[in-house]
């Protein structure tokens, strides 16, 4: 499920988050979201949020019956909770909005669950409250010169606004032809006046189907950067993709190699991934970081392990591993956690 609020007041640096409390569901509980738009697209930020947990499918079927008993003709209001000047508890605030339903902080919203677009006239007790935006580690991955970003799961969110920055600012140096459409890129450099200038993205994940919305997101940069390169033949890759699929396991097994082999051969004669639609390729179990990690400082388009900052999101346990994995070779690393 995702969320667009659609606001002129809503500033924000990739790898934010917000807290959302919606009191129709839990009177006083705020939960941290990751903002996943870039701060290019502006007027609006989105949230994906994972039915994952008593709160979420609380939140999930409610705008899922929203959207059965409205359809098009819903919406829902949603108020900035820091704009308030006095500190109030909820209840108090929840009066003060259902009573002035004009009052500063007031924005739309859009909500989507699955494929479906829905809002819904609720009323005036039905609002949501947002507070922020926050920072997080992830704000800093531009002062970075080479950066690991590693997420499994719904741990990608962090990263989707840093690839749609990125992807926006490659965007502002392209020019198309009007004659013949052909793409041109002005500039020295794509992220002139940027101390980043690599990144490899690791996506761990035990189901490729339900992010779909980030491999398309995926698919538009490596479809961006492949133009670049064309059109500046001496710049090197800036963006590496490497994909982790947990869902079949890279075994030994007869079936298994027999998959395996059906699968690479299908991506060779499409031209790109046959699981993803990407041109990199997916791999399948989870990856050997040590190795991987070798992979990445062997490169001729990489820097050395001190200039290396790893940024991770997600389970515990590979976080475990990867920290590891960082002291081993003398990486920074940083870990984005949600514990409220």
């Amino acid at each position: 499920m995702y969320v667009d609020v659609i606001s002129d007041a809503s500033r924000f640096a990739p790898g934010d988050y917000i807290l959302i409390n919606v009191p129709c569901i839990a009177l006083y509980e705020f939960h941290p979201f990751t903002i996943s738009t870039a701060p290019e697209e502006q007027n609006y930020l989105r949230v994906h949020i994972q039915a994952k947990g008593n709160w979420t499918q609380l939140l999930y079927k409610y705008f899922k019956d929203m959207s059965d008993k409205f359809g098009d003709n819903a919406s829902v209001k949603i108020y900035r909770a820091d704009l308030n000047a006095i500190k109030a508890n909820v209840e108090e605030r929840i009066e003060a909005i259902a009573s002035t339903e004009d009052s500063t902080g007031v924005f739309n919203i859009n909500t989507t669950t699955s494929s479906q677009s829905e809002s819904s006239k609720q009323s005036s007790k039905t609002v949501i409250v947002i507070n922020g935006p926050y920072s997080s580690c992830a704000r800093y991955i531009f002062d970075c010169k080479h950066v690991v970003l590693i997420g499994s799961g719904i741990g990608i969110t962090p990263y989707a606004s840093i690839l749609f920055s990125l992807m926006a600012r490659f965007r502002t140096l392209r020019t198309v032809c009007k004659d013949c459409q052909g793409v041109t890129y002005h500039g020295k450099h794509r992220l002139e006046n940027h101390h980043l200038q690599k990144v490899d993205f690791i996506w761990v994940t035990n189901d490729i189907k339900s992010w779909e919305w980030f491999l398309n997101l995926l698919h538009q940069f490596e479809v961006e950067q492949d133009e670049y390169l064309a059109s500046n033949r001496d710049e090197r890759r800036f963006l590496d993709i490497h994909l982790y699929f947990t869902g079949i396991k890279e075994d030994d097994n007869i079936g298994q190699v027999f998959l395996h082999h059906v699968i690479n051969l299908c991506s060779e004669e499409l031209g790109g991934d046959i699981l993803t639609g990407l041109k990199s390729r997916t791999h399948f179990g989870r990856p050997d970081w040590n190795i991987l990690f070798e992979s990445l400082i062997s490169n001729d388009s990489t820097s050395t392990e001190k200039d290396t900052d790893v940024f991770f999101c997600g389970q515990n346990s590979i976080g475990r591993d990867i920290r590891s994995c960082c002291m081993k070779y003398g990486m920074h690393y940083y870990e984005e956690k949600f514990q409220f």
